[in-house]
């Protein structure tokens, strides 16, 4: 990737350090460039309808045809406001491809959609998945990871895990909460609802993941499941008017358990110049479906929810070390590929999990002779940054 560039639209999404573009070491570290291009320059070209009218109509057909009676559509506004978002996508599309880019961000709050000191505009929830999707109206393509809140680190974490898993579609999801094993019964004893015991949730809990944007539409069905498949899985209720006056349409389903991946976050340390990346090994779960409702009216249940449970990490572990807001994974990403990308783009490896062991045959790399000689894995890592 080294010489491709991401294009993320807006500024630092509600201040938040999640989109802080790190533009140098970034370029220094990966070889990319991030460019940021404000969202007047999107509000135009919506304003101008800079896109084309035909294709508009194939993609509104097209999630019609997948989608109907699952869309909210209360009044002309609504229909109009649809016909915008969708546009989004299109327009986007084509700023990318203009400029050769692998990867986008948009930041959406405030200014976007949540502030009514100007004209609140239609939320991006579908253009962002359709960009992390396998697929559109135009049939199978290939996933540009894309961000919601222009969170660069974030957007980041997706790209290098899409291109080192081959082009598996990359979750993008608040670290909303986690639900401590003691909590999830607490909460099955009030549904009366019968536990058996033997569940993954009850032993360790979940955290549950979601967030109003960039969540793909592949993860509402199992890998390898068909578009016609995926898609009867999602709907797409009216945005929250409280977090979004702009309204739009957002996108909701629930992801099925039993998904494998990598879950993780890249973060940057002005301290000692580097990157790092905290991860662990992960499984999504399926709750019963009352609690999987409960669960979702705690948080929002008109966005996508993705219940996922580390393989090594506590629930307290998760809580305290998450390095941000936000969290990614990735389906069928060989831990040993990732540890060897680590290694060569110099990035540090963060699993702060006491359960970890610190090699497994056949699943772990063997640790580089070069890390043994110098003092440990982080010491070389460092050292080679000198």
């Amino acid at each position: 990737m080294k010489g491709k560039r991401v294009v993320v639209l807006g500024h630092d999404s509600m201040g938040m350090e999640t989109a802080l573009a790190h533009v140098a070491p970034t370029r220094n570290n990966f070889g990319l460039e991030i460019t940021r291009l404000d969202m007047k320059l999107l509000a135009d070209m919506l304003q101008k309808q800079a896109y084309s009218q035909s294709e508009l109509k194939e993609l509104r057909a097209w999630l019609e045809g997948h989608a109907q009676g699952r869309i909210e559509l209360r009044d002309t506004a609504d229909e109009d406001r649809l016909n915008q978002s969708l546009a989004m996508y299109l327009i986007v599309r084509d700023l990318m491809q203009d400029l050769n880019a692998v990867g986008g961000g948009f930041m959406s709050q405030l200014e976007w959609g949540s502030d009514l000191r100007g004209t609140p505009l239609p939320v991006a929830d579908i253009m962002e998945s359709l960009f992390n999707s396998t697929f559109d109206h135009n049939g199978p393509k290939p996933v540009t990871p894309y961000a919601t809140e222009a969170d660069v680190q974030g957007l980041l974490t997706m790209l290098f895990m899409t291109y080192l898993s081959g082009g598996h579609p990359p979750l993008f999801m608040d670290f909303r909460k986690v639900w401590e094993n003691w909590e999830l019964k607490g909460l099955a004893e009030e549904l009366k609802l019968k536990l058996t015991g033997t569940t993954l949730w009850e032993e360790k809990g979940i955290v549950d993941g979601c967030n109003s944007g960039s969540a793909s539409f592949n993860w509402a069905a199992k890998p390898g499941a068909t578009e016609a498949e995926i898609m009867k899985n999602i709907s797409f209720p009216q945005a929250v008017a409280d977090y979004f006056p702009g309204l739009g349409n957002s996108i909701t389903f629930t992801s099925p358990g039993g998904i494998g991946g990598l879950a993780a976050r890249l973060a940057y340390s002005s301290l000692s110049g580097m990157f790092s990346m905290v991860w662990d090994e992960a499984v999504t779960v399926d709750l019963p479906p009352e609690l999987a409702h409960a669960v979702c009216q705690a948080s929002n249940p008109t966005w996508p929810h993705t219940f996922i449970t580390p393989r090594h990490a506590t629930m307290t572990e998760y809580k305290q070390y998450a390095p941000a807001n936000h969290f990614h994974m990735t389906w069928d990403l060989p831990t040993a590929r990732f540890q060897y990308w680590m290694d060569m783009a110099n990035v540090l490896s963060m699993t702060p999990w006491q359960a970890r062991p610190a090699y497994r045959e056949a699943v772990d790399r063997p640790l580089p002779v070069l890390y043994i000689i110098n003092g440990g894995e982080l010491q070389t890592k460092m050292l080679r940054k000198r």
